[in-house]
C-alpha cells in the first residue's frame, strides 16, 4: 500500500473513544483488571436484579418489598467494613478478587440446588452483599497499582464505561430474556461462569501481587482492627477536597438506592407499566452515563475535581426535583403544539411521563457518572496507597449506614402519600447533609503541607 493510501484510509472507529482510555487496554494489567471487572459485574447485576424480580413479585405493596429486599443486601456490608477495609490494604488484591468470585461461584451452585423460596433469595442477597463489601474496595484501590498517576482520571472514567456495559447487560439483556423464556436456573448457571472467568482474570495481574504475606503480620493487622481502619479516615479527614469527595460520592449512591427502591411503585403508579418492564424506561439513561464519561476529562481542565464535584452534585439533586414534578412537567408535553400540526398535542399521557422521566434519568446518570470518576481520582491522587483499601471501605459503610433510613423511610412512605413526595424529600435531605458536611470540613483545622506529599509512588 502506498504511503498516499495509508494516509487517506478511514480511520477506525473504536469503542474505546467513548471514555478516551484506548491506550489504557495496552496494559496488561489494566485490561484484566477492567474484563474481570465487567464480567463479575455483569453477573452480580444479573444475580441482584433477578432476586429483587422474585423477592417484590407483582401486585401491591411493591415499595415496601423493595425497601427491605435492599435494606437486606445493605444490613451486612455496613456492619463488615472495617475488616474488608484492612483485609483489602494487607493483602494482594488479585488473590483477594480471585477469592471472593470464586465463593460467588459457589453461591450461584448453591442457589442452583436450594431453588427460589424466599428465605433463600434473602439469605443469597446477604452472603452477595458480603462478598461485595470485600470485592467493591480491592476493585477501587487496585487501579493505581496498574496505572500512572497521570491516567488515574482516564482510568475511573474507562472502569465506569465498563460498569455501564455490566449494568446493561445485567439489567437490560439477561434478566429480560431469560425470565420471560426459560427462567432464573440457567441464569443463575451462566452468572457462575461469569464469576469463574472473572477470578481467572484477576489471578493473572501481576502488578497486584505484593510480594510474600505472612498470616501473622495480617492476623496482628485484623486485632488492632479499629486502629487500622481510624488511621486511614483520619488520613482522609485531614484532606478537605478527598473527604468531600467521598462523602458527594456517598450521597449519590444513596440517592440512586432510594431511586431503585422507589422505582417498582413509580413504574406501576406514575408512568402505568409493568415492573419488570420498568428497565426499558430506565436504559436510555445510559446515554447520560456515556456522556459523563466522555467529557469529565474534559470539565476537569475547566475547573478542579472538587468544583467539579459540587456542580455535578447540584445537577443530581435538580434531577431528582426534576422526577418528583413528572406528571406536571408531563402535562405541559402534552399540551405542547408549536405548529398546530397535532389535536391536541404529539405524546399521550404514558408517552409524555416516559420521556419526562427518560430526560430527568439521564440528567441523574450524567452527575452520577462525573461524581463517580472525580471522587475516586481524587482519593487515588491524594491518599497514601496504602490506606486506600480502608477508605473505599469506609465509602462503602457509609453509603450503606446512610442508606438504610431513608430507603425503609421512602419505602413506607410511599405506599402512603405517592412517589413524588419522596423524590422531592430525598432531594432536600441530600442537599442538607451536603451542606452540613462541607461545613464540618471546613471548620476543622487543615495541615499545612501537600496533600501530594503524603502519596506514594506507585
Amino acid at each position: 500500500m502506498t504511503e498516499e493510501g495509508t494516509a487517506a484510509s478511514p480511520r477506525r472507529w473504536r469503542w474505546e473513544s467513548l471514555t478516551g482510555g484506548g491506550v489504557l487496554f495496552q496494559e496488561d494489567g489494566f485490561r484484566r483488571l477492567w474484563i474481570g471487572r465487567v464480567l463479575s459485574h455483569a453477573a452480580l447485576n444479573t444475580v441482584l436484579y433477578t432476586l429483587l424480580i422474585l423477592a417484590v413479585g407483582e401486585g401491591s405493596g411493591t415499595s415496601i418489598k423493595s425497601a427491605l429486599f435492599i435494606t437486606a443486601y445493605l444490613l451486612p456490608t455496613a456492619t463488615l467494613g472495617t475488616i474488608s477495609g484492612v483485609l483489602v490494604d494487607r493483602l494482594p488484591k488479585n488473590l483477594v478478587l480471585a477469592v471472593v468470585n470464586l465463593i460467588r461461584v459457589g453461591l450461584m451452585l448453591g442457589l442452583l440446588m436450594a431453588g427460589t423460596s424466599l428465605p433463600v433469595v434473602y439469605g443469597i442477597a446477604l452472603l452477595l452483599a458480603i462478598t461485595s463489601q470485600v470485592a467493591s474496595p480491592a476493585e477501587s484501590a487496585a487501579v493505581p497499582q496498574v496505572v500512572r498517576t497521570d491516567q488515574l482520571t482516564m482510568a475511573n472514567s474507562t472502569n465506569n464505561f465498563g460498569g455501564l456495559v455490566s449494568q446493561v447487560i445485567g439489567f437490560a439483556v439477561l434478566p429480560p430474556l431469560f425470565l420471560n423464556t426459560v427462567g432464573p436456573r440457567p441464569l443463575f448457571f451462566i452468572a457462575a461462569v461469569m464469576f469463574g472467568a472473572s477470578a481467572g482474570f484477576f489471578l493473572l495481574i501481576r502488578s497486584l501481587r505484593t510480594g510474600p504475606v505472612t498470616m501473622a503480620s495480617t492476623a496482628n493487622a485484623v486485632r488492632n482492627i479499629r486502629a487500622q481502619f481510624a488511621e486511614g479516615w483520619e488520613r482522609l479527614s485531614a484532606d478537605t477536597a478527598a473527604y468531600m469527595g467521598v462523602i458527594i460520592m456517598v450521597l449519590a449512591s444513596t440517592a440512586s438506592l432510594v431511586a431503585v427502591t422507589l422505582m417498582p411503585r413509580f413504574a406501576t403508579d406514575t408512568l402505568d407499566i409493568p415492573v419488570r418492564n420498568a428497565i426499558f424506561v430506565f436504559l436510555p439513561a445510559a446515554l447520560g452515563v456515556v456522556v459523563g464519561l466522555r467529557l469529565v476529562q474534559l470539565l476537569e481542565r475547566w475547573m478542579p475535581k472538587a468544583w467539579l464535584l459540587g456542580v455535578a452534585f447540584a445537577l443530581l439533586a435538580a434531577s431528582f426535583g426534576g422526577l418528583s414534578l413528572t406528571v406536571p412537567f408531563a402535562e405541559m408535553l402534552e399540551d405542547l403544539n408549536p405548529l398546530g400540526a397535532f389535536n391536541p398535542g404529539p405524546f399521550g399521557e404514558t408517552t409524555a411521563r416516559i420521556v419526562v422521566t427518560i430526560c430527568f434519568s439521564a440528567m441523574a446518570a450524567f452527575s452520577i457518572s462525573v461524581i463517580g470518576v472525580a471522587s475516586r481520582s481524587l482519593v487515588n491522587e491524594r491518599l497514601p496507597l496504602e490506606v486506600q483499601g480502608r477508605v473505599f471501605a469506609a465509602q462503602v459503610v457509609l453509603t450503606n449506614l446512610a442508606s438504610i433510613p431513608p430507603i425503609l423511610l421512602a419505602g413506607f412512605l410511599s405506599e402512603v402519600f405517592g412517589v413524588a413526595p419522596m423524590m422531592f424529600l430525598t432531594m432536600v435531605i441530600l442537599v442538607a447533609a451536603a451542606g452540613w458536611s462541607l461545613a464540618r470540613a471546613m471548620s476543622r483545622p487543615q495541615p499545612l503541607d501537600n496533600a501530594e506529599t503524603h502519596r506514594t509512588t506507585v
